[in-house]
């Protein structure tokens, strides 16, 4: 059994969506789901929102899911800074601790965005959510190519 929703035009009716909905949920690399698995948990629990038209909430869900991914991320890679990267600002951690120019410029961006879905005034007007999840993804596939662009490098050093 399902529910249409539609919109009355004039004389028509345009279809608007059908409930219930078969809940979508991204798949993520191997190397983010060792780097980051409540990231993926969180990003999921967003992308659930959206699809249920919760649209007020799944930004803030995806600009939390970025602040664990970059958090999570760091402290990989400098396991001895933990402490200090759990407690700074998401801004200061990208600025200051990122060095991959792609990274740090996607994960940047995406904050912005996601700091917009938090905020009474948005300063970014012509971005959106979709936005703001492009954004997410190429942080995440940026951060996949230097795990593993790292790795092979060291299992196939000359």
């Amino acid at each position: 059994y399902f529910i249409s929703y539609f919109k009355q035009n004039g004389r028509s009716y345009e279809f608007q969506y059908s409930l219930p909905k078969t809940i979508i949920k991204n798949e993520f690399s191997e190397q983010i789901q060792k780097t980051s698995p409540i990231f993926i948990e969180i990003y999921n629990q967003a992308f659930v929102a959206e699809q249920e038209r919760l649209h007020h909430i799944a930004g803030v869900g995806f600009r939390k899911s970025l602040e664990f991914l970059i958090k999570d991320y760091l402290i990989v890679k400098t396991p001895e800074e933990e402490e200090k990267i759990r407690t700074e600002l998401l801004g200061n951690s990208i600025k200051n601790r990122i060095f991959d120019q792609n990274i740090k410029s996607c994960a940047e961006r995406a904050a912005w965005l996601g700091n917009d879905e938090t905020h009474f005034t948005k300063k970014w007007e012509d971005k959106d959510i979709n936005d703001l999840k492009l954004l997410l993804q190429l942080t995440v596939k940026w951060i996949e190519a230097e795990i593993l662009t790292k790795s092979y490098l060291e299992n196939m050093s000359s």
